[in-house]
């Protein structure tokens, strides 16, 4: 072989997007937390979200906590994905489980959308970029992933791209 041939690697660096769900009623309902329903306040971010930021964003796959508050922020922002994936374990989850189930996303998904709670989210987002984050309601962040392969995710494997409210 020679030394000056260059040899053509196909290297495509994922992007993960943490969006935390909007603002919720404050008072915990009958049923109890996980059936909190989004506030008047959190459905005026999220519209105002979906205006300005919808259109550009497209994912492949959206992983969304089976709680009202996480899906009905996600259909008030009609994002374009081709496959929604709800999970019960995702309500409330720690970063530890966070990281597993993204672990499993296929590697030819590309753009995966993760909407779910604090602290999780925050934690993840700064264990994967080495910034500290805390993201606010109707926050998310864009971080573009160092690998190509989602079990590869680890600490400070990224970086962040984008941060929109």
């Amino acid at each position: 072989m020679d030394n000056d041939q260059v040899i053509p690697f196909n290297f495509s660096p994922k992007k993960l997007y943490l969006l935390r769900h909007s603002d919720a009623e404050n008072l915990v309902n009958k049923l109890g937390d996980f059936h909190r329903k989004l506030s008047k306040i959190g459905k005026e971010k999220v519209r105002d979200f979906s205006v300005n930021h919808s259109t550009s964003l497209v994912f492949d796959w959206v992983f969304c906590s089976t709680a009202y508050r996480t899906k009905e922020t996600l259909e008030l922002l009609h994002v374009k994905h081709a496959q929604l994936n709800l999970f019960d374990t995702l309500y409330l989850a720690d970063k530890q489980t966070l990281l597993s189930e993204i672990q499993k996303v296929p590697a030819d998904v590309k753009n995966l959308l993760l909407v779910g709670h604090n602290n999780g989210l925050s934690d993840l987002a700064t264990y994967l970029t080495g910034n500290n984050l805390y993201l606010s309601t109707c926050q998310m962040v864009e971080i573009q992933l160092e690998i190509d392969d989602w079990t590869l995710i680890g600490q400070e494997t990224g970086s962040i791209l984008g941060n929109f409210f």
